[in-house]
């Protein structure tokens, strides 16, 4: 029989170029998409998919789409497409690192009706979690997936941690993901671009800001993270129920990638970076504003944390390694302005 993995969050940045990766693979899957019937769940799932370079029509005959919703009991699937499946991925989150977004609850609802479909898994099935590397960002340094959950915490993260906890609570084995930051390489969407990445024009249109040039950030593109996910998913046998999928200790410094952004971004040359401790005093409204926009992620952004990738490289080898990010930050960069950033800052 043909594998199928099962999964929610294809519409999103992961997801759905794990679908594609999957497809060229010859595996087939299924993606829970909100929408009031199949028919607008396939087209929000194409309409998505077709905006990746790894799309092909070919693919099209191994992907498909169940309607559905990651806050109704069992995602609201019927228990023959769970059945269907030999893994079922739960990727689906609010991702805001903005306050009041309410993320914390749907994040925890998800989560909750997630532990109600791995309960009624066969012992042939598997199923998957993708949590977040920032569940723990203490002490500095590299972390490692045994350490407990620590440092920085906004609505998004604790959701995160709060929803590994309550999986683990249901005593059903499960494998977690942990990715580090997730860049949309290979995605024709500029939003989903500057989704992160929005933070480095601003913050050189700022010049001073709290960065330390020699802390770390631990980042990899999409394509990466989702061919890394598809290698996992189609193991037999995983040894550990926990991995960070991460650049790890290659992780570059701030200092290290301003220096090769120099080139394609010249505006770079203006950032001066002062230390995590420095407290900046905007003059203008302006900088005010984008000083404003940028607090709930400097506490992540200063963290100084790397997520050891070593599990990773143990399952998968040197599939493990992330690509450079001189092969592709400063094209990304080039794909929007800073009033795009500016706009983005404004996102909730």
């Amino acid at each position: 029989m043909q594998k199928r993995v099962l999964l929610s969050g294809a519409t999103g940045l992961i997801g759905g170029e794990l679908m594609l990766l999957l497809a060229a693979r010859g595996v087939a899957s299924t993606a829970v998409v909100r929408a009031p019937d199949r028919a607008g769940a396939n087209a929000r799932l194409l309409e998505r998919l077709q905006k990746s370079v790894l799309w092909k029509p070919e693919f099209a005959s191994l992907v498909s789409a169940e309607a559905g919703d990651i806050e109704a009991e069992g995602f609201g699937l019927s228990q023959e497409v769970i059945d269907s499946a030999h893994v079922v991925l739960h990727s689906a989150a609010s991702t805001s690192f903005k306050p009041d977004a309410g993320v914390y609850p749907i994040n925890i609802r998800a989560a909750s009706n997630f532990a109600g479909i791995l309960k009624r898994l066969k012992p042939s099935q598997r199923g998957f979690f993708v949590g977040t590397a920032a569940v723990t960002t203490e002490p500095r340094g590299v972390i490692t997936e045994d350490m407990p959950f620590a440092g920085y915490a906004n609505d998004y993260i604790r959701s995160k941690r709060d929803a590994e906890t309550l999986l683990r609570a249901t005593g059903v084995p499960f494998v977690t993901l942990r990715p580090g930051i997730v860049l949309s390489r290979g995605i024709d969407d500029a939003k989903l671009a500057r989704n992160m990445l929005w933070s480095i024009p601003v913050m050189a249109e700022l010049g001073e800001v709290p960065l330390d040039p020699l802390a770390k950030l631990d980042f990899a593109p999409v394509d990466f993270i989702a061919s890394a996910f598809a290698e996992m998913l189609l193991r037999e046998n995983l040894s550990y129920d926990c991995y960070h999928v991460s650049t790890g200790e290659a992780s570059m410094t701030f200092q290290a990638l301003a220096d090769e952004l120099i080139l394609t971004m010249p505006g770079i040359k203006k950032l001066v970076m002062r230390g995590r401790d420095f407290v900046p005093t905007p003059k203008f409204a302006r900088q005010r504003w984008m000083f404003a926009s940028l607090q709930p992620y400097l506490p992540f952004l200063t963290a100084d944390a790397v997520f050891s990738n070593a599990r990773l490289h143990e399952e998968i080898g040197t599939r493990a390694d992330a690509p450079a990010p001189i092969s592709y930050l400063g094209e990304m960069l080039g794909t929007f302005s800073l009033s795009d950033a500016v706009k983005q800052m404004y996102t909730p």
